[in-house]
């Protein structure tokens, strides 16, 4: 879940974090362990690196230690009961001694009222992040990961860039991969589980636009060009179904897009957030400055970029050079790309193949193997041996 801090019951939520995380710490030092180290994964959702980390855990054999996804939203603690999932609550007294004697957790954004963990106990964190990013960041984003044990990021590429210009220091980088991308270098077939839901048949083309969200720019629209909604997505509908494809239209956690128009369907990250089904479902990618570009280039596949300027305080970490597909800037040239690329997609790789190749190789090094999550996994049997 997304904290909104105007209310209430998430406050309560959070306080209840905080007195779970005061009791671990004084029940750390008590005797006993448990019989085998206990790793932990804390986000938002369930979903992305952390989500994709769990899956080959739970794929692999002969783990020497034991994973749980730790849940703030009741809500989401449900879902992974359901799902068959291995969880920790904050809502259930019983959890605390195996939070208290945890041997490593990893998160994917930061920790809320987990914090202090960091300072008063010896579990070693790790950070595995959620986006390759065009958005600038400055150390002082990174105040709380700088105290971890591991930054585990893409590429060798993106380990200078940490160091240089996050201050991390360099033995606490490891350039592993994203597990998450994982799945998108290996193309198997979609789960469709998205299509089922949205009743989308299977076979037809899909359109995502993927927007990302106001970020530093509060009075920034989710809808670009100076275009109003409807005018927007009556125009990119109708040019996707010239194409013999449908509209599919995916709101960021922290923005709300409400349904309007035919031959468009919504499907929010918050209601659908299994993004690489999504994307190993998707044709074509429209966006802006949103990191689910990076995750798209591991498929190959026609993108194109809105030539809009960027919601960013600090610039940028990866610059617009890092656009590796077409670049629009109006809607109309939009239209004749979409049309264009889903007709003839071969000119599509034509224009860009050379580019998009050699930045894929950039982000993701080795990684594009498809083998992130189980260097991930060699990684963690090392921490929690030690």
């Amino acid at each position: 879940m997304k904290i909104d801090r105007k209310r209430p019951r998430h406050w309560a939520l959070l306080l209840r974090q905080a007195v779970f995380t005061l009791l671990a710490i004084v029940l750390r030092p008590w005797p006993g362990k448990p019989s085998r180290p206990v790793v932990v994964l804390y986000g938002h959702q369930f979903s992305g690196n952390l989500r994709a980390l769990y899956l080959q855990w739970q794929a692999s054999k002969d783990q020497p230690f034991s994973l749980y996804f730790l849940a703030l939203d009741p809500a989401l603690v449900k879902a992974l009961e359901r799902a068959g999932i291995a969880n920790l609550s904050f809502g259930r007294l019983s959890d605390i001694p195996k939070l208290a004697r945890t041997s490593v957790i990893i998160t994917d954004h930061g920790l809320h009222a987990m914090a202090p963990l960091t300072r008063f106990t010896n579990i070693r964190f790790v950070d595995v992040w959620h986006g390759i990013p065009f958005k600038g960041f400055v150390p002082e984003d990174f105040k709380l990961q700088r105290r971890y044990q591991d930054v585990w990021v893409s590429s060798p590429q993106l380990k200078r860039l940490y160091q240089e210009r996050f201050g991390f220091r360099a033995e606490q980088l490891h350039a592993l991969g994203y597990a998450r991308a994982d799945r998108l270098f290996q193309r198997p077939p979609p789960t469709s589980e998205f299509r089922d839901q949205l009743g989308l048949p299977t076979g037809t083309k899909l359109v995502l636009y993927a927007p990302t969200w106001q970020q530093d720019d509060a009075g920034r629209e989710l809808f670009p060009f100076g275009e109003a909604q409807a005018a927007f997505i009556d125009a990119l509908a109708g040019a996707c179904a010239d194409g013999g494809a449908r509209l599919v239209v995916r709101a960021h956690l922290n923005a709300d897009i409400s349904a309007q128009g035919t031959n468009v369907v919504y499907c929010s990250q918050r209601d659908y957030p299994d993004t690489e089904d999504i994307l190993l479902g998707t044709d074509l990618l429209l966006c802006d400055w949103s990191s689910i570009a990076f995750d798209f280039l591991a498929l190959a596949r026609p993108t194109v970029f809105l030539d809009v300027p960027p919601p960013f305080r600090n610039g940028f970490s990866l610059g617009p050079e890092y656009r590796f597909g077409c670049v629009v800037n109006s809607t109309q040239a939009m239209c004749e790309a979409v049309r264009e690329y889903l007709h003839y997609p071969e000119h599509y790789h034509q224009r860009y193949g050379e580019r998009y190749t050699t930045i894929t190789a950039e982000l993701y090094d080795d990684s594009a193997a498809g083998n992130a999550a189980a260097n991930q996994l060699a990684r963690l049997r090392v921490l929690t041996a030690g």
